[in-house]
């Protein structure tokens, strides 16, 4: 079992400004705040962080930027991409910039078999050896879920050592986590309601709302670890949160309204093609408003 990816691992936004160019000032707050109030590590360039709406010069500056701020602490990368060539140009340079690791999803235009997507992590591992892979299973999103099978095989070929696995999908059946762990790869979940609200134990909680509120979901993290009460004002404000963005059907906008709201001015992310409504943005105030 590898300690690369668990514990609370927070996914920040990526802050803009109302040009639309990064603020690294901005992100750099974020993560030197999340690692000061606890978190493990933090994962920049993933969905949270829009990665695939940045450049390369964009993207290494973010990569940077987060490895100084993150004092030590782990810093990993989102290095999804259009083509097997641009996901190895991207692990390459984040391993370069001072990556711990990597998030990779394995997404294409149609989705991949079990064969294309070994290849694919095979390539990754060959162009950065030695760097601690996750691999990000998004079902919803891909058209497929990663088996236990695959899991196994890819970390028998050395190329990943986790899995970041959704915790909220209805059909998600009860026990995954054992299921996965058993092939010897880290397990981590997602999902911020159902994180919050009661998944199943697990070697990681990877998250977005923990890069904006890392105070409250560390407490959290802490108490459901513990296995005991505890956290019960910032369990239930940080259930209304995530609520409430998962209700916008826009999480990554929904984010970037949530940062702005305690503290953190962005403009939306690029990729936000429908602005949130009123009500949504309504909703998001009222709830943050009630932060204990």
């Amino acid at each position: 079992m590898t300690s690369a990816f668990t514990g609370l691992l927070a996914y920040p936004i990526t802050p803009l400004a109302e040009d639309g160019s990064i603020d690294l000032d901005g992100l750099e707050a974020l993560v030197a705040t999340a690692v000061s109030a606890g978190a493990d590590g933090v994962v920049v360039l993933a969905t949270s962080g829009s990665g695939v709406s940045f450049d390369d010069d964009e993207r290494d500056a973010v990569v940077r930027g987060a490895v100084a701020a993150a004092g030590g602490a782990p810093v990993h990368v989102g290095t999804a991409g259009e083509s097997a060539h641009r996901v190895v140009a991207r692990a390459r340079a984040a391993i370069h910039a001072g990556a711990s690791g990597l998030v990779l999803t394995p997404f294409a235009y149609l989705p991949l078999d079990d064969a294309e997507v070994r290849a694919l992590f095979a390539r990754v591992a060959t162009a950065v050896p030695g760097a601690p892979v996750c691999f990000y299973n998004k079902p919803v999103q891909l058209g497929v879920d990663v088996s236990p099978d695959l899991l196994a095989t890819l970390r028998d070929d050395g190329s990943v050592v986790a899995v970041k696995d959704p915790a909220s999908l209805p059909s998600r059946p009860g026990g995954r986590v054992p299921e996965l762990r058993a092939t010897g790869v880290a397990v981590g979940l997602s999902g911020d309601t159902a994180l919050v609200g009661g998944a199943e134990p697990a070697d990681a909680w990877h998250t977005g709302l923990a890069a904006l509120a890392p105070a409250e979901y560390v407490a959290v993290r802490q108490a459901r670890v513990r296995g005991g009460a505890g956290a019960d004002d910032a369990r239930a404000w940080l259930l209304g949160v995530a609520h409430a963005v998962a209700g916008t059907g826009r999480p990554v906008t929904a984010l970037h309204a949530v940062a702005a709201l305690l503290g953190t001015p962005t403009a939306p992310p690029r990729d936000a093609l429908v602005p949130l409504t009123p009500a949504d943005e309504a909703a998001l105030r009222d709830v943050v408003a009630r932060r204990p």
